[in-house]
């Protein structure tokens, strides 16, 4: 820089404080410029960029951390914004930590590639929006009591194996089927029981006869152990590892398939949610309890109210072949009828429904659903209770579930899709964010409307306990022909009984199963 330059630039950065004579300095100078001279100003700035990557700039560690806020479609999505970006949102850390957030830790194996991992995104996208890559019908003849059973304990899907009671043998057989090989077999027991509910976990295949036994195949050795249970109106009907666990009006009946012992233990009414440990010889429940000292008996209808009663949460343990209570908890029950659905129904008392939520693998809650004044006139007034003039609100419902911490998580569901099959929950042994499918109520005859959505934490909705809502993300009609009101699913596998047949979806393009009879491709 010259002398006679030198002056100049010094007196403009002297200008730096005073922003207007600095604009007015250099408006003059713009203005004196030869039109040779503006080329050359303009060409200089078509060099420089304004636009700030920030994305760009971060550590993968904290991109790993942000695509947890993106849905998987809109991760896909932004990898097509620049080069940058698709090695950001590409990189095995970030699509990892993704993955595990949508769909759980335990989908990802150590050995997976980079291209096990995009197909995992891929068949996780085709979930969230319910269109299967595979669809299998299989003509086998299920119960017709899952469609109607409000428990459907008829059919249990977990870890890629269905089974169901065969109606054609006269509900003497349960039919098995490895969903993702297409291996199937029957069980049956030695004098040919009739079954009631069937159960399939991750390990064990279980179910009640009408003689009152509860027998148990264990599906890695085809082990077989059977134990006699009190009645067959049991309450809830789980099962996770070598254990298997039924619960009663003020008791519960826990087996090990390992020792082939079962235990009793006494634990008081009204038994809201029933949890098994699959480790140990553990288990836990959460009771309804009157502040009054009084036993309740929500079964029968009686009303849940937040000044007269909370919750006692126990977990026991077995010392010298006994279980014994090593923990107890007391608190407030966690929900409200005015806080669940808003001044624009007339809330009532909450009330237990006859059929059972399972939001994850070992546990079972009862599905509590709000009461209008009009419901509740006319459950415990019947001979007093005239009928509204207008047709009644549709309530909604919640289920309970335990987190490992021992700290109870509400789910609501509010309105209620469909009373006879709440729904399935296709996350709940990955332990994800709750992928939820379930049928809609639908005014016209012969339609079935699927809906689709996640579960979302909602402290809100529950002051003294974590919350999730239910959101449906999708809506879909199925064929006129296909009348569906039951899902299971668990994965990659959604199974839907309907017309004699059973519909497999599968969001795994690669999926061919070949040991299925009369298998048959098919279209959706």
């Amino acid at each position: 820089m010259d002398s006679t330059t030198q002056p100049i630039l010094a007196g403009f950065t002297a200008l730096r404080d005073n922003s207007s004579q600095r604009r007015a300095a250099l408006n003059e100078i713009l203005d004196n410029l030869s039109p040779y001279e503006i080329r050359e100003v303009k060409s200089r700035f078509e060099t420089m960029t304004f636009q700030c990557d920030l994305l760009g700039k971060l550590p993968l560690e904290l991109v790993a951390m942000l695509v947890k806020y993106l849905d998987l479609a809109d991760l896909v999505l932004l990898r097509r914004v620049s080069k940058r970006w698709h090695v950001l949102l590409s990189s095995p850390i970030v699509v990892t930590a993704a993955i595990r957030y949508h769909m759980g830790e335990g989908v990802i194996k150590p050995d997976f590639t980079p291209a096990n991992l995009n197909a995992l995104i891929k068949k996780r996208i085709r979930m969230e929006r319910g269109l299967p890559a595979v669809v299998v019908e299989v003509p086998f003849d299920p119960s017709p009591y899952i469609d109607d059973a409000p428990n459907r304990d008829a059919m249990s899907c977990s870890h890629g194996v269905c089974a169901w009671i065969e109606e054609s043998t006269d509900r003497t057989t349960i039919f098995v089927v490895n969903l993702p090989t297409g291996e199937n077999r029957t069980l049956t027991t030695a004098n040919r029981e009739e079954f009631t509910h069937v159960h399939v976990s991750d390990l064990l295949i279980s179910a009640t006869s009408v003689r009152g036994y509860c027998h148990v195949w264990n599906m890695r050795n085809q082990q077989h152990k059977s134990f006699r249970i009190p009645s067959l109106r049991f309450n809830h009907y789980i099962s996770i590892g070598s254990k298997v666990m039924l619960s009663y009006a003020d008791s519960v009946v826990h087996f090990c398939f390992d020792s082939g012992v079962a235990r009793s233990i006494q634990t008081g009414p009204f038994i809201l949610l029933l949890s098994l440990h699959a480790e140990e010889d553990r288990f836990s429940v959460v009771c309804v309890r009157g502040k009054d000292g009084n036993d309740i008996q929500l079964w029968e209808y009686a009303g849940l109210y937040r000044e007269d009663h909370y919750l006692q949460t126990q977990k026991f343990s077995v010392h010298d072949n006994t279980f014994i209570c090593i923990w107890e908890q007391y608190q407030e029950l966690p929900f409200r009828p005015d806080e669940l659905w808003g001044s624009k129904y007339t809330p009532g008392a909450i009330i237990s429904k006859k059929y059972r939520a399972c939001l994850q693998l070992g546990q079972s809650s009862a599905l509590l659903g709000n009461c209008t004044t009009e419901a509740y006139r006319r459950t415990h007034y019947p001979t007093t209770y005239d009928p509204p003039l207008r047709d009644e609100v549709e309530s909604g419902s919640l289920s309970l579930s335990l987190e490992a911490d021992d700290r109870i998580t509400v789910h609501f569901h509010a309105p209620e899709p469909n009373t006879r099959s709440p729904h399935v929950n296709l996350d709940y042994s990955a332990q994800g964010r709750g992928l939820i499918y379930c049928f809609e109520n639908s005014h016209l005859s012969g339609t079935t409307i699927l809906r689709v959505g996640f579960e979302f934490s909602d402290p809100s909705l529950a002051p003294d306990a974590k919350a999730c809502r239910f959101e449906s993300s999708h809506r879909m009609v199925f064929p006129h022909e296909r009348v569906c009101t039951s899902a299971f699913g668990d994965g990659d596998f959604v199974v839907f009984p309907a017309d004699g047949k059973i519909w497999i979806w599968c969001f795994d393009e690669t999926w061919r199963p070949s040991g299925l009879p009369n298998m048959r491709i098919a279209t959706w």
